[in-house]
């Protein structure tokens, strides 16, 4: 016992060793990964209208600035609107599809997974000039409905994802006893299915709803100058002014991301993380 006493304490250096490297690496990332949000945080201060950092001095001037812009609140509600909407369609079309692939065995399925998840992999650029021919032809172009339409095709295979690894984890006996009991399908899916998937239902909604905030390469080719959304509208101001008035707007929409981050992981407090996850 006596001699297998300094291998139990090497053993136990070594994993300390181990944890505050991976701890190290892990503080690393973090910040590699938050430094660029901190400039820009810090730059929509600066007291000058040109690319300096550090800012020579600080000021809020760019943010009466940017509420000076009537251009971006509108273009903020614009996309405040596509996102949702876009959000419980794509929610509604993947909870079924993410049924239909999970609990249906039939022919074809994997070739119709392949399907829903390849804008994933599909450039935005290539999907935006598609839509944008296919509204022409049905004379539809430049309205929000195009909009919703496509933006709800982008963000489903995220949702679809999400879904299908919370379905795979669920009991089906409860679902069955349910039935057992005179529930219908819809009742079951309303009363059962859905609370058991309500952390999955949060994150993917959470997840769609930024991603359709901040499309620019399909929703260029399908906006006028009255429709914009923000997105583009940044785009746009860039191409004429690189003050720090876009800073100033990006960082209220990190403390908007924020702030819908934070609500829900409150809202799915309690819900097993491994469950969201893909297999």
């Amino acid at each position: 016992m006596a001699e297998a006493r300094p291998l139990i304490a090497e053993a136990r250096g070594a994993g300390a060793a181990r944890t505050a490297l991976l701890r190290a690496f892990l503080w690393i990332g973090v910040g590699f990964t938050l430094l660029p949000l901190a400039i820009v945080i810090v730059y929509s201060f600066s007291s000058v209208a040109y690319g300096v950092f550090p800012p020579p001095g600080f000021s809020l001037r760019w943010y009466a600035n940017l509420w000076a812009q009537a251009a971006f609140r509108g273009a903020f509600l614009r996309s405040l609107t596509v996102g949702v909407v876009a959000t419980a369609a794509a929610l509604a079309a993947g909870l079924l599809c993410a049924l239909a692939l999970v609990r249906s065995a039939f022919r074809g399925r994997e070739m119709l997974r392949a399907f829903l998840l390849s804008p994933i992999v599909m450039p935005k650029i290539v999907l935006g000039v598609g839509w944008f021919i296919f509204f022409a032809r049905l004379n539809m172009q430049g309205g929000l409905v195009p909009l919703i339409l496509a933006h709800t095709i982008i963000v489903l295979p995220f949702v679809v994802t999400i879904l299908a690894a919370n379905l795979v984890g669920l009991d089906p006996s409860l679902e069955e006893a349910a039935q057992d009991l005179g529930a219908s399908p819809a009742v079951t899916l309303w009363r059962v299915v859905l609370p058991q998937i309500r952390g999955g239902l949060l994150v993917s909604g959470l997840l769609a709803f930024i991603v359709s905030f901040d499309q620019v390469e399909s929703s260029i080719f399908l906006v006028r100058g009255e429709n914009n959304t923000l997105p583009i509208e940044m785009f746009l101001y860039m191409e004429k002014w690189q003050d720090p008035t876009i800073a100033a707007l990006s960082t209220l929409l990190i403390a908007f991301a924020g702030a819908l981050v934070a609500i829900v992981a409150l809202a799915a407090r309690g819900t097993d993380v491994r469950r969201l996850l893909p297999r």
